[in-house]
C-alpha cells in the first residue's frame, strides 16, 4: 500500500493548517489564504497521485494542462502574494529546511550535483544539525509573473488551472507601470540566468504595490511511491530514508552573514502520517561514516555530467 501524505500550510513553523489539494477550482476562492506583517498570500497544492484519506487517488486537471504534461510535471505550489514590507529579491529565499539530521544515502553527492546544475545559485548544508538548501527566489523559480496593484487594495483572484500567458516580471524592473525589460527576458530559463548575478537580484525590491504569482513546479517525485526519480536513471526510494521528519517548504528572509535561513514569510509543509495499526516502516537506512567512495558511487556522479 502507498503511504499516505498530508501538506500543512502557514506563516510559521509553529502555525500549519491543512493545505488543500487538486480541488480543481477555477478561482482563488479555494486557496489557502495568510497574512503577517510581512506577507499577504494565497497558497494552491497540486500533487498528481495523491491518495486521500479513503486511499482514493485524486485526480486534478492542473496535470492536464498542455504546459504540465510537456514537462511531465508530477506536484505544484503556486503562491500568489505580496511583500508588506520592501525587502531586496536577494533576500527572499526559498528552499527547504530541516529540524534534526539527514540520513543522507551514497548517491547524494550525485543527486546535490544535478541540484546545483538545474540551480546555480543554491546554496546548501545538508550536513549540519539543522539542514537547510535555499536559494534566491527569483532565480529558483521556475515560473514567475507579476502585476502592480494598489496597496491597500485585496488581493485580485486568479485562476490555478490557467497558464501563465508568459513570464513578466517588468512591474519588479522599475517603479513605473510599463518599465522596460531586459532584452529577451520573457522565459523561466532567461530570467534564472539573468539573475544568477547578485548585483542584479539587489537591483530587485519587493513590496506591497507589486503582486507575485509563482509556481513551485517539478517532476523529479513520483507519487504515491514517494520516489525521487533524477536524469541518468537514478532513482531513491525515499521511503527507506525517512526518519517520520517533515519535509518543509519555506520562503524566507537571507539568514544572518549571508547564510541559512532568516524571517520566516510562508510555509508549506509534506509530511507522512504514522502508519495504521498492522502496517510496518521500512527502517530507515544508516549513513556508514568513514565509508570510502565505492565504483557505483563515482558512476552515479558520472550520469549527472
Amino acid at each position: 500500500m502507498p503511504p499516505r501524505f498530508r501538506v500543512l500550510a502557514g506563516p510559521s513553523y509553529d502555525s500549519l493548517s491543512p493545505l488543500p489539494l487538486n480541488t480543481d477550482s477555477t478561482d482563488s476562492s479555494t486557496a489557502f489564504s495568510l497574512k503577517t506583517p510581512y506577507f499577504e498570500g494565497r497558497i494552491v497544492g497540486n500533487i498528481k497521485g495523491f491518495v486521500d484519506d479513503a486511499g482514493e487517488v485524486v485526480p486534478s486537471k492542473y496535470f492536464q494542462r498542455e504546459d504540465r504534461r510537456k514537462d511531465g510535471v508530477t506536484w505544484s505550489i503556486q503562491i500568489q502574494g505580496r511583500f508588506l514590507e520592501p525587502v531586496s529579491a536577494n533576500d527572499v529565499m526559498f528552499g527547504n529546511t530541516f529540524d534534526r539530521p539527514l540520513k543522507l544515502p551514497w548517491g547524494t553527492a550525485a543527486a546535490l550535483q544535478f541540484a546545483h546544475y538545474i540551480d546555480p545559485v543554491l546554496t546548501e548544508d545538508l550536513t549540519g544539525s539543522q539542514p537547510w538548501a535555499l536559494s534566491p527566489a527569483i532565480s529558483t523559480m521556475p515560473h514567475i509573473t507579476s502585476m502592480r496593484h494598489p496597496k491597500n487594495s485585496p488581493l485580485p483572484s486568479f485562476n490555478p488551472l490557467e497558464p501563465f500567458v508568459t513570464e513578466d516580471i517588468r512591474p519588479l524592473l522599475s517603479g513605473t507601470t510599463t518599465p522596460p525589460s531586459p532584452p529577451g527576458l520573457t522565459t523561466s530559463s532567461k530570467r534564472k540566468k539573468y539573475f544568477e548575478k547578485e548585483s542584479r537580484r539587489k537591483a530587485v525590491t519587493y513590496g506591497p504595490d507589486v503582486i507575485l504569482h509563482m509556481d513551485f513546479c517539478y517532476g523529479y517525485f513520483q507519487f504515491p511511491e514517494l520516489v525521487l526519480a533524477i536524469p541518468g536513471g537514478i532513482t531513491f526510494d525515499l521511503k527507506k530514508y525517512w526518519d517520520k521528519q517533515p519535509v518543509r517548504f519555506v520562503c524566507c528572509r537571507r539568514g544572518e552573514e549571508g547564510k541559512g535561513p532568516g524571517q520566516t514569510f510562508f510555509v508549506v509543509q509534506f509530511e507522512v502520517p504514522e502508519y495504521e495499526e498492522g502496517e510496518k516502516p521500512e527502517p530507515a537506512a544508516d549513513v556508514e561514516e568513514g565509508r570510502e567512495q565505492t565504483d557505483e558511487d563515482k558512476n552515479l556522479a558520472e550520469d549527472i555530467d
